[in-house]
Parts: C-alpha cells; structure tokens; sequence
C-alpha cells in the first residue's frame, strides 16, 4: 500500500505546481506516518534544479510544507489530549498517574522560551520521527502559541536540509535519505517502547509504594 502511495506521489510531483504538490505531499507525510520523511522536499529540491527555479524559490516551499505540515499534525496533538481526557481518569489509578497530575506536569511547558527551543528542536532533527513528538505534545497539552511557532520553524529547518539535499542532485542523496528513514522507524519504535516501560514501572512502583492497599483489596 505504502508503495503505491509513493508511486502516486511521485506521479502528483510531474502533473500539479510544485507549491501544491508540497502540501498535499506534506499532509500525506504527516498523517500516513511510514512514509519517508525525506520523500517529498527532497523530490521537490529535485525538481526546483530541474526547472533552475533558485534557492528564494526554495525557501518559498519549504515554507508552504512546513505550514501544511504543521496542520496535519494537528490531527495527532488533538488525538493525544482527547485520548489523556478519556484514559487518565479511568485508569490512571491502576499505574499511580491521575489527569490532576499530567496536566500539573504540562504546566511546566506553557509557552516559555526554553520550550519553544526544545520543540523547535526536536522538530528539526531529520531523523526524529514526528507523531510521537504530537501525540505527547497532546497528552501534555503544551501551549499553543508553542506548539505552533516551534513546530513551524523547526519543520522548516528540516525541510530545508531535505530539500538542499534534493537540489544538490548528489548521487549519494538517496542512500542518505534511505539510512534516514531507517533509523527514523528505530526511533519510533524505541520512542513506544520507551513509553511502554515508563508505565509498567509507574504500575509496579505504585503496587511497591502501597502495599498495604492491594492487600485490603485482596480481602
């Protein structure tokens, strides 16, 4: 499936403008998450070689990319504050955390310099995959004008070097952008993983730190 994707990408880069095809490209990378990263700037600083558009016009669609990239992450920061709403009442008893204590936790993230550049940051390293950084972002309900203004910038930054990569028509640029997507997927999974282990320790440190309360439940 994640093929034939790739292919009609490909096919969309060679029928709409370029503008377009970055944000549509932009919003397709976003939400299908196993999509390469490097995919759509790079083929898009392909074809602005190609057509001797310049570096201004290079600059013009990463910005657009960024733009349309930013939207559709949306769609997981919603998923992981709704998701933290739904689940932390219920069950976060069972591992010790409350929503009273994430939404304590998020306040220590409201919008403070040292925010926006640990976000801006994060957002701009090429290898770091990019809906996990959302749905935690969700889930901790970071503030907004953070959220957006970071993620913004620091899309734009990684789209730029993936693009220039592009430009470049450097022949090792695909071998490059394939080692990328690798270990972006490695990230992803010890990104979940390291979730995983997070929340068996909370369970196991809650049954260590009040054992005298599963014992009451166990008469």
């Amino acid at each position: 499936m994640f093929d034939g994707v790739l292919l009609w990408l490909q096919n969309l880069a060679t029928e709409v403008p370029l503008p377009l095809f970055v944000i549509i490209g932009g919003v397709v990378e976003e939400i299908i998450a196993p999509i390469p990263s490097p995919i759509v700037n790079g083929l898009a600083g392909s074809i602005v070689r190609v057509q001797g558009l310049g570096v201004p016009y290079i600059l013009w669609i990463c910005l657009l990319s960024s733009i349309a990239k930013t939207a559709s992450t949306w769609i997981f920061y919603v998923l992981g504050d709704k998701f933290e709403d739904a689940v932390a009442p219920r069950f976060g008893k069972y591992i010790g955390v409350t929503h009273e204590d994430l939404e304590h936790f998020g306040e220590h993230f409201q919008g403070g310099w040292k925010d926006d550049v640990i976000l801006l940051v994060l957002r701009s390293i090429p290898v770091m995959p990019s809906t996990p950084i959302s749905l935690i972002c969700g889930v901790l309900k970071i503030n907004m004008r953070t959220y957006i203004v970071s993620t913004i910038i620091g899309f734009f930054i990684r789209g730029l070097f993936f693009t220039l990569l592009g430009y470049s028509g450097l022949a090792a640029a695909d071998a490059l952008f394939e080692g990328m997507n690798s270990i972006e997927s490695v990230l992803t999974v010890v990104m979940v993983a390291a979730v995983a282990l997070i929340l068996g320790w909370l369970y196991w440190k809650r049954g260590k730190v009040h054992p005298g309360k599963w014992l009451r439940k166990g008469k």
